[in-house]
């Protein structure tokens, strides 16, 4: 069996290899598929005419997206892996549940407004997680988080 030798400190860096291993892997795989497909099918292997985005896609769910990805690891080295995560899940959640459910807040109502309801069901939702991960890996397989 494979024996990997590591210090506490940088027990993070185990996972990210072995993750880029796989994606990697996972990439020939399609790649071979849509090849075979190509040949069965006699089409082009690169289609030149496609369009990823579809007509009227989420502008602002993509870009947000992207920059909250960007901004993660930033504020993971800032803040710590904690309140990072909180603070990210939490906007990663309310970018998703959309901008119409956020209208609705000013519309009051406590606790019977949708809107309300969304945040606070994505704060929790962002709190729970995180520290459940937080302790997982943490306190149970004793694995260091940046």
């Amino acid at each position: 069996m494979f024996k990997i030798n590591y210090s506490w400190g940088n027990a993070h860096w185990i996972v990210p290899p072995i993750i880029i291993g796989v994606l990697c892997v996972l990439f020939v795989l399609i790649l071979i598929r849509r090849a075979l497909k190509c040949a069965k099918d006699h089409t082009p292997f690169i289609n030149l005419n496609y369009h990823f985005f579809v007509e009227n896609w989420d502008k602002l769910k993509l870009i947000g997206c992207l920059v909250l990805l960007l901004l993660y690891p930033i504020a993971m080295k800032a803040i710590h892996f904690l309140p990072a995560s909180i603070i990210f899940i939490f906007l990663f959640n309310v970018l998703f549940c959309g901008v119409d459910k956020l209208a609705m807040i000013k519309q009051g109502g406590g606790l019977k407004n949708e809107g309300l309801k969304s945040v606070l069901v994505s704060l929790l939702i962002s709190v729970i997680a995180s520290v459940l991960i937080w302790f997982i890996f943490g306190t149970i397989f004793r694995v260091t988080l940046p």
